[in-house]
């Protein structure tokens, strides 16, 4: 995976799901996304896995209007044609995000840098995105 930074966009990962959003009219990219963690929590998810459901968190937290300074245009342009997201999808990207804190192979891939902290703090800033 080529990372940069622990911005929720500093990675490939991220971003080549971000530039297939355009080819989507729904939001079947942002569920199986997020799905995808949940449904692994117990099987300890992946770094590119983990990379793609927290780029569809930001894409929720965009879609409220809270969008991270650093968000794509690409989702900002998704989010402008596409309705607010429901309660439910809101808890599914909250729920991603706290499997990918909790135990993850993209926060032991963190843990491990020098840029722990500022991984932690994106995802702790992410979730303040997305409120209950």
């Amino acid at each position: 995976m080529g990372t940069w930074g622990p911005g929720s966009f500093e990675n490939d990962d991220a971003i080549d799901w971000v530039a297939e959003l355009e080819s989507y009219s729904d939001d079947g990219p942002i569920i199986d996304a997020l799905n995808t963690i949940i449904d692994r929590a117990d099987d300890y998810p992946q770094p590119l896995d983990c990379s793609v459901a927290i780029a569809a968190a930001e894409l929720v937290a965009a879609q409220l209007g809270n969008s991270h300074e650093d968000c794509p245009e690409e989702i900002e342009i998704w989010v402008e044609g596409h309705p607010a997201p429901s309660a439910t999808r809101i808890a599914q990207a909250r729920q991603a995000i706290e499997v990918i804190l909790a135990e993850s192979g993209l926060k032991e891939m963190w843990q491990d840098s020098d840029e722990w902290e500022k991984w932690e703090e994106a995802m702790e800033d992410m979730l303040s995105r997305l409120p209950y």
